[in-house]
């Protein structure tokens, strides 16, 4: 019997730490950011008709949240809840697809961020980061236009502009989440 209780307690998470070596806390605030993006851009939903912009306040969320929790992980679980709501809020023309238009710059996000050294409170790196996590975004729904048959002239007729414009705005959100990183990450000091 204690043979099988050691090989329990080696098998399991260390005490405290749950998916991806992240705290319960960490969880949350990942699920918070995912569940704030996913909102935002539906009460934000402004029909501009300039693709892209909604970039500014999306991927600015997601950096700040891949900001404040440091951790790999922390991406995936804000572009998983982010998904998940906007499939349930209905937000894009996609349809299910939609859940990887919010996960995919997530993801990339966890990817991205090591190789900064986690270092997004630069306006630089955030800028690099929102553009190439809106440009990520600008992959996948071309990919789900293919997918769901929408004409490829149709799709590729404005690429260059509609890539140019996601960039733009991926950056300026970039831009803004590290300047809030900045700002903020001196006042939380006990979110590690």
């Amino acid at each position: 019997m204690k043979d099988m209780t050691q090989i329990v307690e080696r098998n399991s998470f260390p005490k405290g730490e749950y998916m991806f070596n992240l705290r319960l806390g960490d969880m949350l605030r990942a699920t918070m950011f995912g569940t704030l993006d996913a909102v935002i851009n539906d009460i934000l939903h402004m029909p501009l008709h300039m693709p892209g912009h909604t970039s500014i306040w999306w991927m600015g969320i997601l950096l700040v949240g891949k900001g404040l929790i440091r951790k790999f992980g922390s991406g995936i679980i804000m572009g998983i809840v982010s998904g998940i709501l906007a499939v349930i809020l209905g937000l894009g023309k996609e349809g299910i697809f939609v859940f990887l238009k919010y996960f995919i710059p997530g993801l990339l996000l966890d990817f991205l961020a090591p190789l900064y050294s986690y270092r997004l409170e630069s306006p630089i790196i955030g800028a690099i980061c929102g553009a190439l996590a809106s440009l990520s975004k600008l992959a996948v729904s071309t990919v789900i236009g293919i997918i769901v048959n929408i004409p490829v002239l149709f799709l590729t007729l404005g690429l260059g502009y509609v890539a140019l414009s996601h960039v733009l705005y991926g950056s300026i959100g970039g831009v803004l989440a590290a300047v809030i990183i900045k700002r903020l990450k001196p006042r939380l000091s006990n979110w590690d």
